[in-house]
């Protein structure tokens, strides 16, 4: 019985440790996040129109430094790049023209053809993630601010804008030995739990150590006690 006791023990420890390396270090890195997955944040994105002739994508001023690229692509998400603009210096700009080269930036596809009918998509690419707008030029007046939360006018965009970037985070080597090395443990603690379990003695129904009283035993019981009382 010790024996069986002693390798329950050994059970339990290695099964909470083995858990405890599999949740506890993406706990730490990420918080809830790391064991719930939580999507990524990724920082609000609008379309508007300067003039008759030329639209601008705007950014919050917040994210304006963590801009990497720009892409305007033709008939969706999986449509042609007609326009692509990719950081190569520092820059600060929250809003860029459709088809300028902004300071800071270099032209990798340049404009050609005109952005006035049909579905599109603008790209912003942050340090480490994607925003993503589709938009028609053709619903948008000038004045008018096109994004996920609709359309605003002026400069209410940059004030509802959601600023925060937040990256899923790939687990580092030495996390992965670690889980995988809490799941062996867990999985050994799981399985010696299952063997005790099993190594355990049936109870012995002759045994007084293990006899209780059945409900017709108790019943009889208070009978007599009764009669005693009685007499």
């Amino acid at each position: 019985m010790s024996s069986n006791r002693a390798l329950g023990a050994v059970s339990v420890i290695a099964l909470v440790l083995g858990l405890g390396l599999m949740v506890v270090p993406a706990l730490l890195r990420d918080g809830i996040c790391g064991i719930t997955g939580c999507a990524d944040q990724v920082p609000d994105i609008a379309v508007t129109r300067t003039s008759p002739e030329e639209l601008a994508v705007l950014v919050p001023p917040a994210t304006a430094a963590d801009v990497s690229s720009i892409r305007l692509l033709q008939g969706g998400n999986s449509g042609s790049q007609e326009w692509v603009v990719e950081r190569v210096g520092p820059s600060q700009l929250d809003a860029v023209v459709v088809g300028s080269q902004p300071d800071g930036f270099r032209t990798a596809t340049p404009l050609v053809v005109p952005v006035d009918e049909g579905p599109w998509v603008v790209e912003v690419r942050f340090a480490c993630t994607t925003a993503s707008l589709p938009f028609a030029p053709q619903s948008i007046d000038v004045g008018q601010v096109r994004s996920w939360q609709g359309v605003t006018e002026g400069g209410s965009f940059s004030q509802l804008a959601r600023t925060s970037e937040r990256c899923a985070v790939e687990r580092s080597s030495a996390e992965r030995v670690l889980f995988f090395g809490g799941a062996t443990l867990a999985t050994f603690g799981a399985v010696l739990g299952i063997v005790v379990a099993l190594r355990r003695p049936p109870r012995d129904p002759e045994d007084p150590g293990d006899w209780a009283p059945t409900a017709e035993q108790v019943a009889a019981q208070g009978t007599a006690q009764g009669m005693g009382k009685g007499s």
